[in-house]
């Protein structure tokens, strides 16, 4: 159900990615404009850091402790180079500290391998070159270019128009919502637009201005809003405070004139978690009913809605067990380490870091079930009201027959 030429098309989608970026460049200097993060001037870390690669190994010790013969301590130190920033390729002494924990689980420093350097002061009041984390960059980059090239690989130009709006999507988190709230914009605002933004944007790139893709942008939005809906009320109704870990607390106290509302913080961290899973039940909805209208176009409002909702039914079982077991994934080590030191079930789920957990998958398992009739009604509205008076008459249909049983 196409709605433009696709000369028209083509300035579309180009319109659509000039705006976008117009949006995040505007928006991430409309909130950086102060030059400020949460009320403190950002003058930059007095601290340098760069990379650096081991060259040479001058000493490896293990350090004990004084009533016991374990050892407690690991120190290498080494000669290295910099790769980069102020103090490239100079050859510089650094350490490696390694406590009983990172003796057992981390690696050391070995020649050849690249890691993050600091200079710091130490107790003597010296600078010293401190060791951080392994550089793993590179790697990280072949997984995501990898990725790219595999939806290129299959989707082709919707692979491609995809990684647009994907790439999109994150500088908008990154550079206009997460600026946002650390400057002091309305949280929920600021997640609502960009959440508007990703919807309108993915849907416009990958799917074009079509009947099938407003269709989308309604059952997604209609999903998105209910989620943020049961997060305000289920936050209020079980005393939710946002407080989940000490990640919360530092992020309060950083600004005690004007601190940030951790309860807005939950609610962002749930709608956008939720709205990957929506766009996908949303267009798989739109999808399905355009090819079935494609291929019954006298199909009735009622044939849509019944075809809609059976396609649901099959989508949102398995879409909802992702969204759940992606919450029992990422907070694995925490449960893990609750159940081992708490007995008491009940009082592990009235905690709140656990609560939140429930809520963010029940709040997106039931924003999934509302975009499915919300998707169906507006792609069954769109059919009935648009496409039909674009129908071929009966006169027009027979002429396609004889065609089609001529070239037969």
């Amino acid at each position: 159900m196409k709605i433009m030429s696709k000369k028209l098309h083509r300035i579309f989608y180009a319109a659509v990615i000039l705006l976008s970026v117009i949006f995040i460049v505007l928006g991430y200097w409309f909130c950086t404009r102060n030059g400020n993060i949460l009320g403190q001037e950002q003058t930059g870390s007095a601290e340098i850091t760069c990379k650096a690669r081991a060259e040479e190994i001058i000493s490896d010790n293990e350090i004990y402790s004084k009533y016991t013969n374990e050892v407690t301590e690991r120190r290498i130190v080494y000669y290295a180079t910099v790769l980069n920033g102020e103090k490239k390729g100079e050859r510089i002494v650094a350490t490696q500290v390694m406590d009983q924990t990172q003796m057992e689980l981390g690696q050391p420093v070995k020649p050849g391998k690249v890691h993050f350097v600091s200079l710091v002061t130490n107790e003597y009041m010296e600078n010293q070159w401190m060791t951080g984390n392994p550089v793993r960059t590179a790697w990280l980059a072949i997984l995501v270019f990898g990725f790219c090239g595999l939806v290129i690989l299959f989707g082709r130009g919707k692979g491609v128009n995809t990684i647009i709006a994907l790439v999109l999507t994150c500088l908008a988190i990154f550079f206009v919502m997460i600026p946002a709230i650390a400057n002091g914009f309305n949280i929920y605002a600021s997640a609502l637009i960009i959440c508007a933004f990703t919807i309108l944007t993915t849907h416009a790139l990958v799917s074009g201005f079509t009947f099938k893709s407003l269709a989308a942008i309604l059952g997604c939005m209609g999903g998105v809003g209910i989620a943020g809906l049961i997060t305000i009320i289920s936050s209020h109704m079980m005393q939710m405070t946002g407080m989940t870990d000490d990640d919360s607390l530092l992020i309060y106290v950083m600004n005690p004139d004007k601190p940030i509302d951790l309860r807005a913080i939950l609610f962002t961290g749930i709608i956008i978690g939720a709205l990957g899973a929506v766009m996908d039940v949303g267009m798989s909805i739109s999808s399905s009913l355009a090819e079935i209208i494609a291929q019954v176009p006298d199909i009735t409002f009622g044939g849509i809605l019944k075809s809609g909702f059976a396609i649901g039914r099959d989508i949102m079982g398995t879409m909802a067990n992702t969204l759940v077991l992606a919450y029992i994934g990422s907070g694995l080590h925490m449960t893990l380490l609750l159940l081992t030191y708490r007995s008491n079930l009940e009082e592990i789920l009235n905690m709140e870091m656990i609560a939140s957990e429930v809520l963010q998958a029940m709040a997106g398992s039931i924003a999934i079930l509302f975009t499915i009739p919300t998707t169906a009604i507006a792609t069954a509205f769109f059919h009935k009201k648009f496409a039909e008076g674009n129908a071929p008459s009966e006169a027009e249909k027979t002429v396609q027959l004889l065609s089609e049983g001529e070239t037969k």
